[in-house]
């Protein structure tokens, strides 16, 4: 579990099959639960997930063979792969700078730092990065809960440049994924969450990054995720939130 303070909010949030605990906050959140949630109204939450106790040979066969063909032939890009188990203050900032720069080049949000900030302090997140020439390409940021590790945000320019850049940045990409498994599976971890996919059929782009996350071979999993209110002012927030939804579907899905 992990706490923290958002908007004057107290924040609570649990994960996965984390037992559930008594704790003073006006909103808890549940996150990925293998069961709906008694007493909330339950969100689907879909994802991909790779068995981290196969042999590596045996997870490597399993992965496609185009994305196989790519992550050999990153080996000759000189890329580097570095991570940090608990990211320190300069590792945070590179992230949060990067990041943000490519949310905004795609209209997506930027990083909640107030509850990433909570995760780092609960020894829960990790970063990785994938660079070339002292350039990064690729950052990958990991909720780690347990014996799982559950992508949590994916960042890469390579629209921004050439054919030539795209295509080295998709290798690294996939080089990156690759990587991270190994490092995780050699932690001990059991389970390599590739943090969503959608169930949908109508989103072109989410769709292709489902086919990104599936050459992988990981096993579809079905989970649930709800809010509960503790206090009133809880309960004041999220009916505020759940206008804002219905305001945003209604727009077609823009932010606003």
């Amino acid at each position: 579990m992990i706490r923290y303070q958002k908007a004057r909010l107290r924040v609570a949030e649990f994960f996965f099959d984390e037992r559930e605990t008594a704790a003073e906050a006006d909103i808890v959140r549940y996150q990925f639960r293998p069961e709906p949630i008694a007493g909330c109204r339950s969100h689907d939450f879909h994802s991909l997930c790779l068995d981290l106790s196969r042999d590596a040979g045996a997870l490597f066969a399993r992965i496609h063979r185009e994305t196989r063909y790519e992550i050999r032939r990153a080996g000759q890009d000189g890329l580097e792969h570095e991570f940090a188990a608990r990211p320190e203050a300069p590792w945070m900032a590179a992230f949060y700078d990067f990041y943000d720069r490519f949310a905004d080049s795609r209209q997506l949000l930027r990083v909640n730092r107030t509850r990433v900030d909570a995760l780092a302090g609960h020894g829960m997140f990790s970063l990785s990065r994938i660079s070339a020439g002292g350039r990064v390409l690729v950052w990958h940021a990991y909720l780690l809960s347990g014996a799982r590790a559950c992508l949590m945000h994916s960042a890469s320019f390579f629209r921004h440049g050439g054919p030539g850049e795209a295509a080295l940045v998709s290798r690294a990409n996939r080089f990156h994924h690759w990587a991270d498994i190994l490092r995780f599976r050699a932690e001990g971890l059991a389970i390599y969450d590739f943090g969503g996919w959608y169930a949908g059929r109508e989103d072109t782009e989410k769709l292709r990054v489902n086919r990104f996350k599936e050459s992988f071979g990981g096993e579809a999993v079905h989970e649930y995720s709800a809010d509960r209110a503790n206090t009133w002012k809880g309960v004041a927030a999220l009916g505020v939130h759940g206008l804002k939804q219905a305001l945003t579907q209604s727009l077609g899905g823009r932010k606003c």
